[in-house]
């Protein structure tokens, strides 16, 4: 893993030193039962590339057999502007298997618990959170070249966030990352458990009825004996 994410760090730097432009766009979809879908992009400005004199075809193979290696399914991506890769993958348990050092570089972003996504599920709430650094300080001499986005969907509204754009129902954050900086990741998001919710006030509900009934039928038991 670590050689992987090694090599595509550098070519990514050498592609940009070619091409001048270079899109890279990491995206984390959390599920509700805990998976999470994953998959970033690798674009490449297409005027800059028709004017290379050499190819960087070599290169883009190299990034996209990595992807493979780490369970990525790879194809390719295209719009007006960019030509390049899209890769993807499904996690099972997010919380336990995604590592932003995968999306971005051991270099860039230190193995700790706080740089993966916590799902924390109780009772009747279950939380969702992040609290990550993608120090990008290494790469100041690419800034403007490289336009680089995470983005993070998730199943319930962020009630705290400090993204750089977010949907309008709160449930997509978007950060724009700025090489030659240390890019900060926060988000806290809560969903209800809404079945839950229920069955617990149907048993409740119940629980109160016994009782009530219970009360009348001992009630009436205790009158009736008194008129005997």
């Amino acid at each position: 893993m670590k050689k992987t994410i090694g090599l595509i760090s550098m070519l990514l730097i050498i592609l940009v030193a070619l091409t001048g432009c270079v899109n890279v766009n990491y995206e984390v979809e959390v599920n509700k039962d805990g998976s999470g879908d994953i998959s970033y992009i690798y674009g490449f400005s297409k005027e800059t590339l028709k004017d290379l004199p050499i190819s960087t075809d070599d290169m883009v193979e190299s990034m996209k057999e990595q992807a493979e290696e780490n369970a990525y399914v790879v194809e390719a991506y295209e719009n007006d502007e960019i030509s390049g890769f899209k890769a993807s993958k499904h996690i099972e348990d997010l919380s336990k298997d995604f590592s932003l050092q995968e999306a971005f570089g051991e270099e860039y972003v230190k193995d700790t618990e706080n740089n993966g996504i916590k799902i924390e599920k109780g009772l009747f709430i279950t939380k969702y959170s992040q609290n990550a650094e993608i120090d990008l300080t290494s790469m100041k001499d690419l800034s403007g070249n490289v336009d680089m986005t995470y983005k993070v969907k998730l199943p319930a509204k962020a009630k705290t966030n400090n993204a750089t754009e977010v949907s309008k129902n709160s449930k997509e954050l978007t950060w724009k990352l700025t090489a030659g900086e240390i890019n900060n990741v926060e988000f806290v998001a809560q969903e209800m458990n809404v079945l839950a919710i229920i069955i617990t006030v149907i048993i409740i509900a119940a629980v109160v009825a016994g009782i009530v009934i219970l009360f009348i039928v001992l009630k009436k038991k205790h009158a009736t004996k008194k008129e005997n």
